[in-house]
Formats: C-alpha cells, sequence, structure tokens
C-alpha cells in the first residue's frame, strides 16, 4: 500500500481537524461538503474502502475507515489505521464497531419507499459450523411487509451493528432472515440483544 498515500490522508486529517468538528457539532453544511468531498478523494484513492464520522465509544468522536465486508481490505485499513494520529476527541476504527442502539432504523426498500424498521423484538439462532464458522438464522415476525431482497439487507445491517464488522467477516458465514422459525430451531432461539455475547463465547470456546 502506497504510504505517501496514507501519510496525506492523515496531514489532511491533522490540518482539518477543527473544520471535521465545527461541521459535525454545528452542521455546518457548506464545511460538510469540503469535508466530504476530500474524505472521499483521500479514502478511495487508498482503495475500495467507506468510511463515517460518527460518536465514539470512549473518545467524543469516531473516524472508521470500513473494508466494506472484505476480508483481504481488512488487512490494509488495519495498516491505515496504524498510522492515524493520536488525538485526544478522536478514536480510530479500521472496521465498524459494533454499536450500543435502539435497534431502529430506515432502510429504502426494492419500490424505493422507505421503511422504518425496528429489530429489538427479532430473535436468533447461531449455528455453529465444523469449521468454527457460525451461521446465523435470525426470526422477524415484523417484516412480512417487507420484500425478501430488502429483508435480507436489513438482516446484514442488524448483524453488523450487533456484533461488528471484524467478528462478522471472520466469524459469520451466513445470514437468513425468516418471519418465523420451524419447530427444529424455535427451541433454541434467543433474544438479538444477546447475540454479541453469544458469539463472543462461541469464538472463545472454538479457540480454545
Amino acid at each position: 500500500m502506497n504510504e505517501e498515500k496514507i501519510d496525506n490522508l492523515w496531514k489532511w486529517f491533522l490540518n482539518n481537524e477543527k473544520v471535521i468538528r465545527d461541521c459535525i457539532e454545528n452542521d455546518s453544511v457548506s464545511k460538510k461538503e469540503y469535508v466530504v468531498e476530500h474524505l472521499d478523494n483521500l479514502v478511495l484513492d487508498l482503495g475500495v474502502f467507506a468510511w463515517e464520522i460518527s460518536p465514539g465509544i470512549n473518545k467524543p468522536w469516531s473516524f472508521t475507515i470500513s473494508p466494506n465486508g472484505d476480508k483481504e481490505l481488512i488487512k490494509k485499513s488495519k495498516k491505515i489505521i496504524e498510522s492515524a494520529p493520536d488525538l485526544t476527541d478522536w478514536e480510530f476504527h479500521y472496521s465498524k464497531p459494533a454499536k450500543d442502539w435502539n435497534r431502529e432504523f430506515t432502510i429504502f426498500d426494492s419500490f424505493m419507499t422507505k421503511q422504518t424498521i425496528n429489530a429489538s423484538g427479532w430473535k436468533y439462532v447461531a449455528i455453529q459450523q465444523k469449521d468454527g464458522m457460525i451461521a446465523l438464522l435470525l426470526e422477524a415476525k415484523n417484516m412480512e411487509h417487507i420484500d425478501s431482497e430488502t429483508a435480507s439487507t436489513a438482516a446484514d445491517l442488524v448483524i453488523l451493528n450487533e456484533i461488528g464488522e471484524e467478528t462478522k467477516i471472520y466469524h459469520i458465514c451466513t445470514i437468513d432472515i425468516v418471519h418465523q422459525l420451524d419447530d427444529e430451531h424455535a427451541s433454541r432461539k434467543a433474544d438479538i440483544k444477546h447475540l454479541k455475547k453469544h458469539i463472543d463465547e462461541i469464538k472463545n470456546n472454538f479457540g480454545s
């Protein structure tokens, strides 16, 4: 990976850190356009990555460079973040971390209609494969009106937010969403809020 391009990203970030904070704290449209344009160019110059700025876990703000679910790109995003500056108000992530969220979000369906989804009542079953990977079955009774492609996209987003991108990349092999689990799996289902802890336990047990 081109070290000069990595340096260009972090030099620009350092020089514009106050502008970035002003953009998000004061919702300045003109500054937002400036920040988005430059970060788009600087990040995409490094590869097919996505980026996002959001409230941090341990600091006020976080800047994430996402490998877009690609196992090969996450190795490169790690390298990029290794060069990130040490800033009081910022934390930096090489993949999207798990979120502490209310499990409500909006998504556009295949007809480009905006749908508001609440996943707080969803259930899951985690099935460990012989290779240690995990197949997930999701029961979402409030998704009957959503087409299958949109439901699949929503399921992917929920799992990403629940367990984080790195865990999803390395430990989840399939995600299937249904309106109601069959009898074989219904007895094993658990609330979605327990998913991260459960996946972490499976990971630790398989590694031991």
